[in-house]
């Protein structure tokens, strides 16, 4: 018979804190296949921007829809870790495809924090074509206090 420790891990599960050693596949400085995304603020808005290469395509030529899903949770989260604190963590991300993207075609994507309550976050974003702000994708995320 195993123990709870409360936290949902049975006695003899590896139990780690939320902690950041640079591996991250978005923004960490260390993961030698990463994104290595540089994030910055603008009012409200948090914000990257990224030229994704034939290395993240789906189809030829089109960005895989993964990525765009990853990108947006690298954003989303972050506007919400930046203002909050680093005890969030995604509990759901729903991304819209509305238009394919391309690759070599620089993208900007943008978030902010919609609400937060006491266990909650809510936060909105999109992913446009840098030249043109053609939307091609839209995402929210809900955030939950990590355990």
């Amino acid at each position: 018979m195993t123990s709870d420790d409360g936290a949902g891990f049975a006695e003899g599960a590896s139990l780690k804190r939320l902690s950041d050693d640079g591996m991250c596949f978005g923004c960490g400085v260390n993961n030698p296949i990463g994104l290595r995304l540089i994030f910055d603020w603008d009012g409200d808005t948090y914000f990257t921007r990224f030229t994704p290469n034939k290395t993240l395509q789906g189809w030829a030529g089109r960005v895989h829809g993964g990525i765009i899903a990853l990108v947006l949770d690298e954003v989303l989260s972050r506007a919400a870790l930046e203002r909050h604190g680093l005890h969030w963590v995604t509990a759901e991300l729903t991304t819209r495809l509305v238009k394919p993207s391309w690759v070599n075609e620089s993208l900007t994507v943008t978030g902010k924090v919609d609400t937060v309550r006491k266990s909650l976050i809510t936060c909105s974003g999109e992913v446009s074509v840098s030249d043109t702000g053609v939307i091609v994708a839209k995402g929210f995320a809900k955030l939950m206090r990590a355990k």
